[in-house]
């Protein structure tokens, strides 16, 4: 459980939901062997944005935030990354994005060559990489999809299905999502002020769809309600 979260929620690698998320223990042991640990505080700068690109990332626990910066500080967030994920690939052999961490994390961090070595030896762990390559598109196109919402409620309504995915509560709290980042990230995520965010997070608990527990953990009351709003045209 992250620091100063009442959410009763820790990531668990041996649910079923996870399954399609997180690589096999033997792809693992792979990319970790080719890689070092390290450990990383809230809001440390794993890759910046330009710089070169001499590695990717494996996270083995913990939540990363990628995201462009413009003039003035804003952030245009392009996308989270979970337990199990691989972030921080270039292009045109600089990082595309910055990468931060918006909770402890602990990631190996994989160098370029042998990340490339590797794949041409290993068919098995090229065609894992690529499944995941994969994935992380249809949620960059999934997130280009919200972007396009007119309502500000389906947009943090696939925000927090896409939380829903990543982070599945213990028995006890089937219906927990925790949320990781702050209204902030959640407001550049979605393209939506922040006063925006937190209006239709109310509304959204007034109509009886969720509680808000706390800033970071969200319990939904009403799951046919949720899935219908999800699926609609709103």
């Amino acid at each position: 459980m992250y620091k100063g979260v009442e959410c009763e929620w820790a990531p668990n690698r041996d649910l079923v939901g996870l399954s399609n998320l997180l690589p096999s223990i033997t792809v693992r042991r792979k990319l970790a062997a080719i890689g070092s640990i390290r450990h990383h505080r809230e809001g440390d700068t794993l890759f910046h944005e330009g710089g070169e690109a001499s590695g990717v990332l494996y996270i083995d626990s913990g939540v990363v935030k990628a995201f462009n910066s413009l003039p003035g500080g804003k952030e245009i967030i392009q996308g989270f990354f979970f337990t199990g994920d691989l972030a921080g690939f270039g292009e045109n052999d600089s990082y595309a994005t910055t990468v931060k961490a918006i909770t402890p994390v602990a990631a190996y961090h994989l160098p370029v060559a042998a990340v490339e070595s590797l794949l041409r030896s290993d068919p098995d762990l090229q065609s894992q990489i690529l499944a995941k390559i994969c994935r992380t598109l249809r949620l960059a196109q999934q997130h280009a999809v919200s972007l396009v919402q007119p309502s500000a409620k389906k947009r943090l309504l696939m925000l927090l299905n896409l939380l829903k995915m990543h982070s599945p509560p213990p028995r006890h709290f089937p219906r927990q999502i925790h949320l990781p980042m702050s209204r902030t990230d959640i407001a550049d995520y979605t393209g939506l002020a922040i006063e925006t965010v937190s209006r239709n997070l109310q509304r959204l608990q007034r109509e009886g769809i969720i509680r808000l527990i706390n800033s970071h953990c969200v319990e939904v009351t009403d799951e046919r309600g949720f899935d219908s709003l999800l699926s609609s045209e709103i």
